[in-house]
């Protein structure tokens, strides 16, 4: 296969499958010699910022010297977003190979466990991560999960140096549950018997992970209180900090237990990694267009999201571009973004899910008392939110889901997310 021949080849597998399992991955795993446990790993989960957490701790081992290996998602424009080695990420024909060999396997799989079948599309892609990190031989692997924790296919490491749970809030609830509770209890299920976990979970989210943790006799650690005034926090921003907490308690959990040699992971590359880490499209800032780009896809991403504009553009009107999936709580987010003086232009992203009606989320806009305008698609919205603001340097926020940010960096003239490095 080539590229995009492996793009439709993982576009055609199961994304969802009835009855959780880590089975059928632990199994094909296993045949293969578990590649996954031949490098110590870094595994994160919870609802919001554990993307943000896990490009941090990559680029802070990086500053350390470490040839690290990691596996993120949702990628915003190509898939080889999601497998990075030492900072790159994975080449088209390094991708397409590695794929085909991993399709050959897991069909041959299939094949030999019919009650089990082939890999699932996460799977599939996951499995390709642990091949290709085995390849480069990295010293390290930070690896974000997908959906949950308890049966996510990254949830497969035998004995990881450190898990963290960054926070808990109502999302995918149609899988994990409908209760913080359910959720908390999906989310810790990545804690390993005698493993640290780092969580800035609070309220009852922390009781729920505090008894699994207790259960398993892993050492627990709360990252709100760590103050990182020697680390330069004044180069983050808003939520980031938040973010920032959870990567550097991981990282200095895992110097208290030695789990890197003789080579700790000192302050100066904790400073340079936090300074230097690009997560685009997390709470990123393009100066020089007045415009920022945020992934927010649920009411705590949008509460999050709140709180760091109005403390970044210091309360000044915000124009903003959204649109979001239809199965998303749209007008809980837009209650929580929008502030008198605003104005909100909305569109629906081309995607293969179903998005938010428009005119559904301009009632909600109605009610708020809230300036808004529709459009046909998120490149007219961008264009009419830059052209309406009064000063060039007013803020424009592109939110609601990855795929409307997707859209709007395209618009913005971007074909990867490199291009979006300042």
């Amino acid at each position: 296969m080539d590229y995009d021949s492996t793009v439709s080849y993982i576009d055609s597998l199961s994304p969802t499958i009835e009855k959780p399992t880590l089975e059928r991955i632990e199994k094909f795993l296993r045949a293969q010699g578990n590649p996954q446990d031949r490098v110590p790993v870094f595994h994160v989960a919870g609802t919001n910022g554990k993307g943000s957490t896990v490009a941090m701790i990559d680029c802070i081992l990086r500053h350390s010297g470490f040839k690290t290996g990691r596996f993120t998602g949702p990628h915003l424009l190509r898939w080889n977003e999601r497998f990075h080695v030492n900072g790159e990420p994975i080449s088209d024909d390094d991708f397409a190979r590695l794929a085909t060999v991993i399709k050959d396997l897991s069909v041959q799989f299939g094949l030999d466990n019919p009650e089990l079948g082939a890999l699932t599309w996460f799977e599939y892609i996951t499995a390709i991560a642990f091949f290709y990190f085995v390849e480069k031989k990295v010293d390290i692997l930070v690896v974000e999960v997908g959906l949950g924790g308890r049966f996510d296919a990254t949830n497969v490491f035998n004995k990881p140096v450190c898990t963290g749970i960054t926070n808990i809030a109502l999302d995918h609830m149609h899988i994990l549950g409908d209760t913080i509770e359910q959720i908390a209890f999906e989310k810790a299920g990545i804690i390993k018997a005698g493993v640290p976990v780092v969580t800035g979970a609070t309220g009852s989210a922390l009781t729920v992970i505090e008894e699994r943790a207790s259960q398993l006799d892993a050492p627990l650690i709360q990252a709100n209180g760590l103050d990182l005034s020697e680390f330069g926090n004044a180069t983050l921003s808003g939520y980031q900090i938040q973010n920032a907490k959870m990567a550097v308690a991981m990282v200095q959990e895992a110097n208290r237990l030695q789990a890197f040699g003789a080579q700790p992971v000192g302050n100066e590359a904790i400073r340079q990694g936090l300074k230097h880490f690009y997560w685009p499209a997390r709470l990123q800032y393009i100066k020089e267009k007045g415009v920022l780009l945020d992934g927010a896809h649920n009411v705590a991403g949008a509460q999050a999201l709140q709180k760091s504009i109005r403390s970044m553009f210091l309360n000044r009107p915000v124009q903003f571009v959204f649109g979001c999936y239809g199965n998303k709580n749209g007008s809980g987010m837009l209650a929580e973004l929008l502030k008198p003086g605003d104005i909100v232009h909305l569109a629906e992203a081309s995607s293969k899910r179903a998005t938010f009606d428009r005119e559904v989320l301009a009632q909600t806009v109605r009610s708020l008392g809230i300036s808004y305008s529709l459009h046909d698609s998120v490149s007219a919205a961008l264009n009419c939110a830059l052209a309406e603001r009064q000063h060039d340097d007013d803020p424009v926020i592109v939110t609601g889901s990855f795929a409307t940010v997707r859209e709007a960096c395209h618009s913005l003239g971007w074909t990867r997310v490199e291009d979006g490095v300042d």
